[in-house]
């Protein structure tokens, strides 16, 4: 799949594709992963973020966050 395939689906599939593709092991980081897909990893984070979504690092995976969980 290409970048410009992704974003014709809804914001949550979007999500569950790149946290799928992070958790096979076929991408070592979300730049990697972005990179093959010709995304700028910095608009989807920003894209996924007015969704609700933030990437952790440490998990390797976008979180759903709710206002009022974080902190």
């Amino acid at each position: 799949m290409y970048g410009h395939q992704l974003y014709r689906i809804a914001l949550s599939k979007r999500v569950e594709y790149f946290n799928k593709e992070l958790l096979t092991g076929k991408y070592d980081s979300l730049e990697a992963l972005t990179a093959d897909l010709f995304i700028d990893i910095e608009d989807l984070k920003e894209e996924l973020r007015k969704g609700g979504y933030f990437f952790v690092p440490d998990l390797n995976r976008f979180v759903r966050l709710e206002m009022g969980q974080a902190g």
